[in-house]
């Protein structure tokens, strides 16, 4: 009931549409039983006993008013439909902003655990079986739950002894349904989980639909995808399997009713103890509870479903940020370089074997440092504390003189410009792609970012220009295209503080050369900017005013490019390294 009650907060604001509902739920219902009495009515005034003394002129008032019920019925019945879709379609659309605020909020460790498509099916699958509930589910419950009371209220009060008998076996079938929810719930709980590893497999692939062709994996990620469909597909039929005895069991307990009534009542009619008009207003009644019936069997199917579902939208709302925003923050200077510092940082992903170890770093305002090392060596991840995408499990970061944890996480990120190993553009123009950096960003902005990234003469021969459409992920443009788009969406907001982790690694060396030139004067502007570099090509590291050798975690070496050369270290036999597959 929790999970339910929780649910149904998000219907708040909504409140009125969902009286509105239920006074159309309980009107539609009445009505409908109403036009049952009706037809005793008639029948009892029109043949009274079968006696021929009836009143046949009866029949046109009956006539009559069973049309005016009729119509009021079709009003509260299209009334109830509007508002309970509304109703539920407005919640979808509440959790699933609430799911995609909370998953924006989200830190870059718990991406690291979570697969996307997981993510993914909770506010796509999970969200359109709660959304069904609440449209339908829950109102088809009451009007069940409003018919079957109804009816056993105006039975019991026409002929109590004969009501206790027909609806007998009613309470057989709230065993059933209760003991069908216990076992269907952990089912469902396990197809919507399965459900997820679908729809994980499907966007995987898509997205990397280029590498799954190059290397001919197509059996193979048919065959996973084909034993993770069968696996929701068992789990499916399981449920199935369940309800394909249940709900036809709802209809047959009121078939079981109408025997007795047909049994008992039939007796009682011919003894002259009821009329005609109560045994087919009995029957009548009866043959009304079948629908209901079945819609209850298909309710409480639909509602393990939604709860199940909701349970698991309900874990990614409950997820406790890891990095927050401290709640009275300070201030970063207000303008100009920011420094950086470390002190004894350590830091490891998920408790996991140490990537940095006892790091000790102070970066100037305005000075330019070039990170080098192996891969694996710790470059990236010292360099994501910065901007405070991961916390540091021993030490502290100083940006600005200020530890990262007490600074305000928007007015820190947007200090920071950065350029990722791994380019991603949006399915949107160019120019929407270099303003994301800066939504307020004018044209001449824009153009001045792109001219800097060396990339503003290639745009223009584009057939759009700036407004051409990059396609997803950028595929419609080159690697070179795509870092250069992407550094120049980082300049364009204007950063205090650079990071470019390997920034020209797709481009061929006159690209990369262009680029450092456009980037020379950038970098050396009088406003300056704290820029990091990690980079593996001498031609780009010789942009930095120091240089530090990252090897094990750990900063091994640091200074000038001839100073390390002279010391005949890590760096000096990189660079010899470097050195000789350039003249090769």
């Amino acid at each position: 009931m929790k999970t339910f009650f929780r649910l149904m907060s998000f219907t708040r604001g909504l409140r009125l549409l969902l009286l509105l509902g239920i006074f159309c739920a309980v009107g539609y219902t009445v009505s409908t039983l109403a036009i049952s009495w009706l037809v005793k009515v008639g029948i009892d005034r029109a043949l009274p006993h079968g006696s021929g003394n009836g009143d046949p002129g009866a029949l046109w008032k009956l006539a009559g008013e069973l049309v005016a019920l009729a119509v009021l019925r079709f009003l509260f019945n299209g009334t109830r439909r509007y508002s309970t879709n509304y109703v539920g379609h407005a919640v979808e659309y509440r959790m699933r902003r609430a799911l995609f605020e909370k998953m924006v909020g989200f830190s870059h460790g718990l991406y690291d655990r979570a697969p996307t498509g997981e993510l993914v099916s909770r506010a796509t699958n999970d969200l359109r079986v709660i959304r069904f509930f609440v449209g339908w589910g829950m109102f088809q419950l009451f009007i069940s739950a409003i018919t079957l009371v109804v009816v056993a209220s105006v039975l019991f009060y026409l002929k109590p002894a004969l009501a206790a008998v027909v609806l007998l076996p009613m309470p057989v079938l709230a065993l059933a349904a209760w003991r069908f929810a216990s076992r269907v719930h952990p089912i469902f709980r396990s197809v919507q989980r399965r459900l997820a590893g679908v729809t994980a497999a499907v966007q995987e692939n898509v997205s990397g639909i280029r590498v799954v062709k190059s290397f001919a994996r197509e059996p193979f990620e048919r065959e996973r995808f084909g034993e993770r469909a069968e696996g929701v597909f068992s789990e499916t039929m399981a449920a199935r399997g369940l309800r394909a005895f249940y709900i036809p069991g709802m209809s047959f307990l009121p078939a079981v009713s109408i025997v007795l009534l047909i049994f008992f009542g039939g007796r009682a009619y011919a003894a002259g103890s009821i009329s005609l008009g109560d045994f087919v207003l009995f029957q009548l009644f009866l043959m009304q509870l079948v629908s209901p019936m079945q819609s209850f069997g298909m309710v409480v199917d639909q509602g393990q479903r939604a709860l199940a579902a909701s349970e698991r939208v309900f874990e990614v709302l409950d997820v406790t940020p890891e990095i927050e925003s401290p709640e009275h923050p300070r201030p970063l200077p207000e303008s100009g370089p920011l420094s950086v510092e470390m002190h004894d940082v350590g830091f490891s992903y998920a408790g996991g074997t140490p990537v940095l170890r006892g790091v000790d770093l102070k970066v100037e305002p305005g000075e330019t440092v070039a990170l080098v090392g192996a891969t694996g060596a710790g470059k990236s991840t010292l360099l994501s504390l910065i901007p405070r995408f991961y916390d540091p499990g021993e030490g502290e970061v100083l940006v600005g003189g200020i530890d990262v944890r007490k600074l305000d996480l928007t007015e820190l990120r947007r200090a920071v410009g950065i350029v990722p190993q791994e380019t991603f553009l949006f399915s949107e123009s160019v120019r929407e792609n270099i303003a994301f950096g800066n939504p307020e960003a004018t044209d001449e902005e824009i153009v001045a970012a792109a001219k800097a990234a060396g990339v503003h003469d290639q745009i223009s021969r584009f057939p759009e220009g700036y407004d051409t459409r990059v396609g997803e992920w950028g595929i419609t443009l080159s690697g070179g295209q795509k870092q250069r788009v992407a550094i120049a969406r980082a300049l364009v907001r204007h950063p205090r503080i650079l990071i470019l982790d390997d920034a020209t690694s797709s481009v061929d060396a006159e690209t990369e050369r262009q680029i450092q030139e456009a980037l020379r004067d950038t970098l050396r502007e009088a406003a300056g900017l704290t820029t990091f570099v990690v980079a593996h090509r001498l031609s780009t590291i010789l942009l930095a005013d120091r240089i530090l050798v990252v090897e094990g975690g750990r900063i091994a070496e640091s200074g000038t490019h001839e100073e390390l050369l002279g010391r005949g270290g890590i760096y000096a036999r990189m660079y010899g390294s470097d050195a000789e597959r350039a003249s090769a």
